[in-house]
């Protein structure tokens, strides 16, 4: 009787691990099935922590889907089983937790949730998690007290030694330093940011990367390393959108054409830093700008006004 308990069991925790990887693949109509089906399953051998953990992510999966309502209920019911004796289960109510949280609108007491998270995951060690906590702590914390949690993400990612965490946080931490006007750390950040994205295989990224370096080096005034780096990769970009037609293709390389033209007009050519600008205003605006950043494309029009004096 006892080896077929811990059959079920096992049979519960592998498709919790099926239901997190639909999950971390975007599916979450299809992973709000699978929990359920976790749940259910986890209650009837009496599995503590994988009910807490799928009840956790079914009420996610609801918040994801608009039904914040029926998500709380749903978290409410994994409140219920919870323990702080039981690390796995436990971690992921106080994640989800904070999630609701900030989605209502407190975002004090999702910051006390999250950092409870990441120094409970820190004395279970639960490195993963305590990369998951702060960078949800990071989205609620403002911009000034980042730049610390981003370090305390990136020390337990280490540990971990997982590349693709520290290619973001780094990343996260570059745009951090950016919006901090601190583009001399925010360059030290993307260049670390970009070793990482370099050791993976997503082309994407690594153009991005590339972008984001010479990018900061044109925040930073140094204008002849900007241009090599972004004509490198706004003929990366090219090619990937003649190869891929597509809005998210194009963006690049009107981003590349942004940053690529005011370099070349601080350089001293401002007819053609001001053609590109405008080239990499019709791209971006043909890849749909207008609707998810307006202020971005407000950007690039100050910049083209500027030159047009």
């Amino acid at each position: 009787m006892i080896a077929i308990l811990i059959l079920f069991a096992q049979e519960a925790a592998v498709t919790l691990e099926t239901a997190d990887k639909t999950f971390g693949q975007q599916k979450y109509a299809e992973a709000l099935e699978l929990y359920k089906t976790v749940g259910a399953a986890a209650e009837k051998d009496k599995n503590a922590q994988v009910l807490v953990e799928a009840l956790a992510q079914v009420a996610r999966c609801l918040s994801l889907t608009g039904n914040l309502d029926e998500g709380k209920r749903w978290l409410g019911k994994a409140k219920l089983v919870a323990s702080n004796e039981e690390p796995l289960g436990w971690s992921r109510y106080l994640g989800v937790r904070g999630i609701f949280e900030r989605e209502s609108g407190d975002k004090k007491a999702a910051k006390a949730t999250f950092v409870e998270m990441y120094e409970y995951c820190v004395a279970k060690k639960l490195p993963k998690r305590a990369v998951d906590a702060v960078h949800h702590v990071a989205i609620v914390v403002p911009p000034e007290e980042q730049p610390e949690w981003a370090m305390k993400g990136i020390a337990e990612a280490e540990k971990l030694k997982d590349d693709g965490w520290l290619a973001v946080l780094w990343n996260n931490l570059g745009a951090t330093y950016e919006d901090l006007k601190k583009p001399e750390k925010a360059l030290e950040a993307y260049l670390k940011a970009r070793d990482y994205h370099y050791k993976g295989t997503n082309e994407h990224r690594k153009l991005a990367a590339d972008w984001a370096v010479a990018h900061a080096q044109r925040l930073c005034g140094k204008h002849e390393e900007a241009r090599i780096g972004l004509e490198k990769a706004l003929a990366w970009a090219g090619k990937r959108h003649a190869a891929e037609p597509s809005k998210e293709t194009l963006e690049w390389v009107g981003w590349c054409k942004k940053d690529l033209g005011e370099s070349i007009a601080a350089l001293g050519d401002r007819p053609k830093g001001l053609a590109l600008l405008k080239e990499a205003r019709a791209a971006l605006v043909e890849s749909g700008i207008e609707a998810w950043w307006a202020e971005g494309l407000k950007q690039v029009d100050e910049s083209i006004k500027a030159l047009e004096k």
